[in-house]
């Protein structure tokens, strides 16, 4: 799978700096909200498994949710509390992970 490049992103001097956003997706939302005035299940969907799977890191899945949350603001819709759920699920994983990566390191070197 192709994933885009991350880059720094900054919407406006209003709007927060996130540290690395997947453009692929925040170009898509951006597509979306255009079209429609919402995003789709689909591309929270898609950017969650890529997040998963690690085809994404979970740093940049995080940022690159909180620049669509900046997207959707003022949007009539209530896509707020899904995105805010994912943000947490990423989160987790990531904790999850570096927990996984300590008890790797300590282990002696004859059980590996």
């Amino acid at each position: 799978m192709n994933i885009s490049p991350i880059a720094s992103y900054k919407q406006n001097n209003n709007q927060p700096s996130f540290q690395a956003v997947n453009m692929k997706y925040l170009e898509r939302a951006k597509k979306e909200i255009k079209r429609r005035n919402t995003i789709t299940g689909d591309l929270l969907c898609c950017l969650r498994y890529d997040v998963i799977f690690k085809n994404i890191s979970y740093q940049d899945g995080v940022d690159t949710i909180k620049a669509i949350r900046k997207l959707l603001e003022g949007n009539p819709e209530n896509w707020k509390n899904w995105v805010n759920e994912l943000v947490g699920e990423f989160k987790y994983l990531a904790k999850k992970e570096r927990i996984e990566q300590r008890r790797e390191a300590k282990k002696p070197k004859s059980c590996q």
